[in-house]
C-alpha cells in the first residue's frame, strides 16, 4: 500500500500547545472582513469561504486530554489526498491571501501525527514532537 500524503495550508501564527501554526481559514475570515482591502479581493475571498462552508464539514473533534498532562492537546486539520476539490480551492484561497498580504505555506506529510478524527475529505491529527507543522518558506 502506498503512503498517503496529507496536505495542510499554514499561516505564520503559532497555535499554543499544538506544535503547529494556524491554518488557512483564520487568515481568510480576517481578510474577508478587512476594510483596508479592495472590495473585489474581499469578495473573492468570501466566495471561497462560502464554497468551503457548503463543501467541507467542521470536524467534530480537535483534540484530546490525557491523564498524564490533564491539558488538552490541540489537533490540526489536514486534507486527505482524495479531497481534490477542497485542495484546489485552498490553492485559490492561498493566492488571494498572498495578494492580501497574508502568506500561506503548503505542507505535506505522510505522518501527520496521532489521528483523532477523520471524514472523507480531512483528518484532525495531534502533531508529534518530532514532526511539528510550521510555516517554512
Amino acid at each position: 500500500m502506498a503512503a498517503q500524503f496529507y496536505v495542510r495550508f499554514v499561516s505564520r501564527r503559532p497555535i499554543a500547545h499544538a506544535r503547529a501554526d494556524y491554518g488557512i481559514f483564520g487568515p481568510a475570515y480576517a481578510a474577508s472582513r478587512d476594510q483596508r482591502l479592495p472590495d473585489w479581493l474581499r469578495g473573492a475571498i468570501r466566495e471561497e469561504l462560502d464554497w468551503y462552508e457548503a463543501n467541507l464539514d467542521v470536524p467534530a473533534r480537535f483534540g484530546v486530554v490525557t491523564r498524564r498532562s490533564r491539558r488538552p492537546s490541540a489537533g490540526v486539520c489536514w486534507f486527505r489526498p482524495e479531497a481534490q476539490a477542497q485542495i484546489a480551492h485552498a490553492y485559490r484561497l492561498r493566492a488571494l491571501l498572498d495578494i492580501a498580504g497574508a502568506p500561506i505555506a503548503v505542507v505535506t506529510t505522510n505522518a501527520p501525527g496521532d489521528i483523532v478524527w477523520r471524514d472523507e475529505n480531512q483528518i484532525v491529527a495531534i502533531p508529534r514532537r518530532d514532526n511539528p507543522v510550521r510555516f517554512l518558506m
